[in-house]
């Protein structure tokens, strides 16, 4: 949320083109850090063994030289854009033909080094579900970061403010980890054992993690060929939009879906459908709820919040909301990380590659700009029905579930037209 509002601030100072070059460089660093994915948090947390002083000595000394490795990989990558700009071998409309691009990436891939240090005691946290202070270090550190985004994009007005706001941010999540938690204290080591437990998981939450990189920030990274910096700023501003809900969803449930669904797991298996299905009424009702809202009303939200410049991004907004109906199915994914599966998110992950390249790519070259936004939209489709495969081998599908919650997407729909009249109405009135 607070990176939300950030962005609406941003809007004021920068113009829709610099968006653009964020949203390429910001789905960059993700992919490169998913690739190089491990699985070291949801191994030590799913492992009967996570507080073991060897596990976690082991586990801190691969996050490090995972952070290093990935700095090192996208400084190899923004040289190969470099020279592939000089000798013009990008299109000239792109987003990738900006020559300050590599620059920034090389500077702003520094931030996986400085979290490679992050402290092993905010995944023990998370495992004993003490919550309470990962949220303050989250919050701290993200107010802290965008103060100073803000404050320096203010005075210079040039991105640069947003990149070393970054460094900034993981600079200051590193210290408070080690500063603010209780627990073990880390030390580099190494336990032969400990290190074949973790990539005996990891190895198929790294098979996942490679497909998810492209899957979850693939269309940026496709659009940035095909949109100029404007357009696919625009669209930037959109999907930040359209995944605010998840965020927000996510932000409740996401740090206590998988270490509860882990523990009923380990410790009341039988009473496992029964905790996934509380949380998916909950996550589904309030997702549709608010895919109903965003499809009738995000021309207004886009309206209100920035100013005529972003006016595009309304229906934008508008087409990527259906993508909330399919985005509830996440929990499910969390659900089979704690049954110790990880080859089904594996497959569910190179469903969603697939189906993103293979929809964005047919419905841009049918109907243009529009077709490619929708077919974003539309894309998880097929890895939703293969979410309800794995779920019937355990269990975890629920017809009942599947139906009533339709009735909160109309609801929000219906809401959303009642605040678009009333805002169309007081705009005439004014």
């Amino acid at each position: 949320m607070l990176r939300f509002i950030a962005t609406v601030i941003l809007t004021r100072i920068f113009s829709p083109d610099a968006f653009g070059i964020l949203a390429v460089i910001m789905s960059v660093q993700v992919v490169i850090a998913l690739l190089t994915d491990i699985g070291l948090h949801q191994a030590v947390i799913q492992s009967k063994n996570g507080s073991d002083p060897a596990l976690l000595n082991t586990a801190f000394t691969l996050q490090i030289g995972r952070g290093f490795f990935i700095w090192l990989l996208t400084l190899g990558l923004a040289g190969g854009l470099s020279v592939a700009i000089k000798y013009e071998l990008v299109p000239g409309h792109s987003v990738y033909s900006n020559p300050q691009l590599p620059l920034y990436l090389g500077v702003v891939s520094l931030s996986a080094a400085i979290s490679g240090f992050q402290s092993m005691k905010a995944i023990t946290a998370g495992r004993n579900l003490q919550l309470g202070r990962l949220l303050v270090i989250e919050l701290v550190t993200q107010l802290l970061g965008l103060v100073f985004i803000i404050s320096i994009a203010r005075i210079t007005e040039s991105l640069w403010s947003y990149i070393f706001g970054m460094l900034l941010s993981a600079a200051i999540a590193v210290f408070l980890s080690h500063v603010v938690l209780n627990g073990h204290p880390d030390r580099p080591g190494w336990s032969r054992d400990a290190a074949k437990e973790l990539f005996q998981f990891g190895r198929w939450t790294f098979l996942s993690s490679f497909l998810s990189a492209f899957a979850a920030n693939g269309d940026r990274l496709l659009f940035g060929v095909w949109f100029t910096p404007q357009l696919l700023g625009l669209y930037s501003i959109a999907y930040n939009l359209a995944t605010v809900p998840e965020g927000l969803v996510n932000r409740v449930f996401g740090t206590v879906s998988f270490p509860a669904l882990s523990e009923a797991a380990r410790v009341q298996p039988r009473r496992f459908p029964e905790i996934y299905f509380r949380m998916r009424w909950i996550t589904d009702s309030a997702l549709l709820f608010l895919a109903g809202f965003l499809f009738s009303a995000g021309s207004m939200i886009v309206s209100i919040i920035y100013d005529a410049r972003y006016t595009e991004a309304g229906w934008m907004l508008e087409y990527l909301s259906f993508g909330l109906i399919f985005v509830r199915y996440g929990l499910s994914q969390n659900a089979y990380l704690a049954l110790g599966r990880p080859d089904y998110v594996s497959i569910l992950s190179l469903a969603k590659l697939i189906s993103l390249f293979s929809f964005a790519s047919i419905f841009f070259y049918l109907f243009g700009v529009k077709g490619a936004v929708l077919g974003v939209a539309f894309h998880m489709l097929p890895t939703s029905l293969c979410t309800f495969y794995f779920n019937r081998k355990h269990g975890l599908n629920s017809l009942r579930l599947e139906i009533c919650v339709l009735a909160t997407w109309i609801f929000g729909w219906l809401v959303g037209v009642g605040c678009s009249a009333i805002q169309s109405y007081a705009v005439k009135f004014i």
